[in-house]
């Protein structure tokens, strides 16, 4: 795999901000602030062709994120009321926050499959009490609860994003002048709905969280969202075996070349970390979500896991226990959908 970009590198070893840079003609990668998150920013991008203005993926909304995407648009030559499109790979607060405050007379672009499946509830009360619940059939202790469900308050908050004015499938280009050669390729697991763009003309794949060139992204089994994610993960890097010589522009860490190598990376990643789970279901006598994520091997260490970073760890832990289920490695784990049909694998 070959860094091209070193400088957003040298930024993400020390923790600091990248600069804005204009990547090619029309197109530039603006970080934009993502505050408490481990990721620290979400790496906008903005493409620009005659009067149209794309921003895609325009990170977390707070006071700074807005000064930051503002500062990009600056340095681009252009400003708020010039964006005419936004389109999020996905449907993630720290990729579509920003929209809403954004869109003005523009439309909101999303994957077709993307729907609001977490912010799908009628009672917030209801809903937060049915995670908790959850929670305590993955066996997550008392005290550890509030952290790892979702609480009324975030509940609500998802419901204020912002919704799609269109939706985009694969082999489907954006519909704005000048974006014909910008098209969509489906890459569902991230999120039921994740979708990568493809620029024929600039030879540049932006991959969203699908892949990035150090971190594994998360796969969580979640509220009435795909029933196999890390299945869908996997079906999706298997459609990224060409185009290898493009430059891949994710939307956290920094750019690089190696498509394919790196799919096969993660690939084998996620097959390595599922058989650290079938060692657990034969070790442990009487398993659950929680005591197998505990003796999973984090970056972090489990130990320091807490609110949001605990829950994804618990939700990737039971994707990993649906995958293993559905392709026919039979356990008793509580608190996994029905499995409909066992592939064997």
């Amino acid at each position: 795999m070959e860094i091209t970009g070193t400088v957003q590198r040298q930024a993400w070893l020390k923790k600091v901000m990248p600069p804005v840079e204009c990547l090619s003609e029309g197109l530039w990668s603006v970080p934009v602030a993502f505050p408490g998150n481990p990721m620290r920013y979400t790496l906008a991008y903005v493409l620009a062709a005659g009067a149209d203005c794309l921003v895609i993926d325009p990170g977390f909304d707070s006071p700074q994120g807005r000064l930051d995407l503002q500062a990009g648009l600056r340095d681009a030559g252009l400003g708020i009321r010039d964006v005419t499109g936004i389109l999020a790979t996905h449907f993630h607060t720290d990729h579509l926050g920003m929209a809403g405050w954004l869109r003005g007379q523009s439309g909101v672009a999303l994957g077709s499959a993307e729907k609001r499946y977490i912010s799908a509830f009628e009672d917030p009360l209801d809903e937060s009490a049915a995670d908790r619940a959850r929670m305590r059939t993955w066996g997550v202790p008392e005290e550890r609860i509030s952290e790892a469900a979702m609480s009324v308050d975030g509940l609500m908050h998802l419901r204020q994003l912002a919704d799609a004015d269109l939706r985009l499938g694969s082999g489907d280009t954006v519909p704005l002048p000048g974006f014909d050669r910008l098209t969509v390729v489906e890459t569902p697991g991230h999120t039921p709905g994740h979708i990568c763009l493809r620029d024929a003309g600039r030879e540049v794949f932006i991959s969203g969280d699908h892949v990035l060139p150090r971190i594994s992204p998360n796969v969580s089994l979640e509220i009435r969202g795909d029933t196999d994610p890390l299945r869908s993960c996997l079906e999706s890097l298997d459609r990224l075996d060409a185009d290898t010589h493009f430059e891949v522009l994710p939307a956290h860490e920094y750019r690089f070349r190696g498509l394919r190598d790196r799919v096969r990376q993660l690939k084998a990643v996620a097959l390595e970390r599922s058989e650290e789970v079938v060692q657990e279901l034969i070790a442990q006598k009487n398993p659950m979500v929680w005591t197998i994520a505990a003796r999973l091997s984090w970056s972090r260490g489990f130990a320091s896991l807490s609110n949001l970073q605990l829950r994804l760890a618990l939700s990737e832990t039971a994707a990993h226990l649906q995958y293993l289920r559905t392709s026919g490695y039979r356990h008793d784990i509580d608190g996994l959908p029905e499995a409909v049909t066992l592939i064997r694998s």
